[in-house]
């Protein structure tokens, strides 16, 4: 029981560290670009620091994998760019819904690039999060750039589903740590000449200090620490606890935006997150057998670790 307890807790807290992402990039005076990079480098560092020396042995590296993996956290920082852009530029709410179709754009791809077939509750899920989508992106605004707020989260959860299906297609996994430290590795690498060429160490230098203790608890807290908790009960979760977990995320970060930073949270936006996070949950649920109409072969759920 206690170690269960300890599991729920730690699990909770890495959801509500991610959750707030959104909030502190709204407090940070960097640019999508620069913060992406931050995050990303930071993280690795830690990663890499806090990783056993031992499974840093050339000889236990397929060399496949470690290509794939950097390729993927090429896409990851380049997602964090447009997920940053979106968090700044339409409401939070309305940037981690519209992210989180990740799951149906994997639906959608599933049975082009995975060879799986589409089940009809998939199918129905994906018209019900679609109609949601188009509720969200109709909804007012909060400014000029709003629309390219919620363009640029559509863009970051797209890529968010390519890094699942590349990671659901790498043969030698790599342990949860390594791993993320070397899609981190890969996200600055990508990153870098585009922040230097953006101004990045006079952009740092600008920042005050809040911002950049911000900056720090984003990349080390928020990045290294949340995903070593994550991965350290990741193994000893039952799918459909996985699963309820990962939805507590774009929770908190709604709350977060509303409770915060005073933002609006129309009725349209209200029923459009429902339908979305409602019927990815529903198809979730049913795949890991808790609902009762059939068991669709894909794998739904956003985490790019699978």
């Amino acid at each position: 029981m206690y170690e269960s307890n300890k599991i729920n807790i730690l699990t909770s807290t890495v959801m509500i560290l991610w959750g707030s992402i959104g909030l502190f990039t709204r407090y940070i005076g960097l640019a999508p670009i620069q913060l992406a990079f931050s995050r990303a480098a930071l993280a690795a560092l830690l990663l890499v620091i806090m990783s056993d020396r031992k499974n840093w042995s050339v000889r236990k590296f397929n060399r496949t994998s470690v290509v794939m993996y950097i390729m993927s956290g090429a896409l990851i920082g380049m997602a964090w760019v447009a997920l940053f852009y979106g968090y700044t530029h339409t409401t939070i709410a309305s940037a981690v819904i519209i992210y989180n179709m990740c799951p149906v754009y994997v639906m959608l791809a599933a049975p082009i690039v995975l060879k799986e077939k589409r089940s009809h509750v998939q199918t129905g899920v994906i018209i019900v999060s679609i109609i949601g989508l188009v509720l969200i992106v109709g909804a007012p605004g909060v400014g000029e750039n709003d629309l390219m707020g919620k363009i640029m989260s559509g863009i970051s959860g797209l890529l968010y589903a390519v890094i699942v299906i590349m990671n659901r297609k790498i043969k030698a996994k790599l342990s949860g740590t390594i791993a993320t430290a070397i899609q981190m590795m890969g996200a600055s690498l990508v990153l870098l000449p585009f922040v230097l060429n953006a101004g990045f160490v006079s952009a740092v230098a600008a920042l005050d200090k809040s911002a950049i203790v911000l900056t720090v608890v984003l990349g080390i807290v928020h990045t290294g620490v949340a995903y070593s908790l994550y991965f350290s009960t990741y193994h000893q979760m039952k799918s459909i606890d996985i699963v309820v977990y990962s939805y507590l995320e774009p929770v908190f970060g709604l709350l977060f935006g509303v409770v915060f930073l005073k933002e609006p949270l129309t009725r349209w936006q209200l029923a459009g997150g429902l339908l979305i996070l409602g019927s990815t949950f529903i198809g979730e649920n049913i795949q890991a057998g808790r609902f009762t109409l059939g068991r669709p072969k894909t794998k739904l759920s956003k985490s790019y670790e699978e």
